[in-house]
C-alpha cells in the first residue's frame, strides 16, 4: 500500500507535532459542530469550562500550537473556519494570566458584498487569523473566559 504525499508528510513529522496536529483537527471538529448547534455566546461559555481539557490536549509551544491549529485548518475545507480556528487558537492559548481577544470584524468587498473574520489576539499580536485581520473593521471583541 502506498501513502499519499499527505500521509508522507505527516509520518515525517516529529510525534511530538504529530500528536499537535491530530489533536489540533479533533479539537476544531468538535468546535465546529458546536458551532453548528448553539449560538456563539453560549459556546464560548461552555467552552470555557472545557478549556484546561482541551489545552491539555492541545499542548505545546504557542508557535507550535498555532502553526497546528493553522496547518490542520487548511485541511479541513468546510469544517475549520476562521471563527473556529479563532475559537480553539482562544480556548488552548490563553490563561488567566495572558487573557486574549477573540475579534470579529467585517469588511466591503469589491462587489459590494460584506464579508467578515474572525482572529485572536493578545495585545496588539495577531496570533490566529493573519495579516488580513488589519483589512477589517471589528465589531465584536471578547476576552477569553475562565471558569
Amino acid at each position: 500500500m502506498q501513502c499519499s504525499s499527505a500521509c508522507s508528510t505527516f509520518l515525517a513529522l516529529k510525534p511530538s507535532d504529530g500528536r499537535r496536529i491530530v489533536a489540533a483537527s479533533f479539537v476544531q471538529l468538535v468546535a465546529a459542530l458546536a458551532l453548528r448547534t448553539m449560538p456563539l455566546p453560549v459556546l464560548r461559555t461552555r467552552a470555557a469550562r472545557l478549556r484546561s481539557f482541551a489545552s491539555h490536549v492541545l499542548r505545546g509551544p504557542e508557535e507550535r500550537v498555532i502553526w497546528a491549529i493553522e496547518a490542520t485548518g487548511r485541511r479541513l475545507p468546510g469544517v475549520s473556519t476562521c471563527l473556529v480556528r479563532a475559537i480553539v487558537a482562544d480556548l488552548v492559548l490563553a490563561c488567566p494570566e495572558r487573557p486574549l481577544r477573540l475579534m470579529i470584524g467585517v469588511r466591503r468587498a469589491a462587489v459590494g458584498d460584506l464579508q467578515s473574520h474572525a482572529w485572536v489576539a493578545h495585545e496588539d499580536r495577531v496570533l490566529i487569523g493573519g495579516p488580513e485581520a488589519d483589512e477589517y473593521v471589528p465589531v465584536v471583541a471578547w476576552d477569553s473566559l475562565f471558569t
